[in-house]
């Protein structure tokens, strides 16, 4: 349930045992990537860090997860290249087969406008 706190906010109180938990937001990747290096560095206390972000520690879980998945997918890739679909490969060198064959019969069309001509 959705209450109203005396400083225009909202607080929400859940459950029978009536807690008060936080608004839940949304961080960019660019906040929670600073969230990973802030709790990272080691010359501040982690739990200084999520006071800070107003976070939990399984907020801090979810992100160091996601930071890994998204390192893991890039290097997965190498060299910044993603690999490239089969199918791609296939259309490509059908479309190199089109393009010399156009060539040959492009030379072909002009000698024989050199003849009748």
């Amino acid at each position: 349930m959705i209450e109203p706190s005396g400083n225009g906010s909202v607080k929400f109180v859940g459950g029978a045992s009536g807690e008060v938990g936080r608004k839940r937001r949304k961080f960019s990747p660019e906040e929670k990537f600073q969230i990973f290096l802030e709790a990272g560095r080691g010359d501040v206390p982690v739990a200084a860090v999520l006071r800070k972000w107003g976070i939990y520690s399984s907020d801090l879980v979810r992100i160091r997860e996601q930071v890994r998945r998204g390192a893991l997918e890039v290097l997965a890739r190498g060299n910044g290249k993603m690999k490239e679909d089969p199918r791609i490969a296939q259309l490509k060198g059908e479309k190199d087969r089109v393009e010399e064959a156009l060539k040959e019969l492009a030379i072909d069309n002009a000698l024989l406008r050199k003849k009748v001509g």
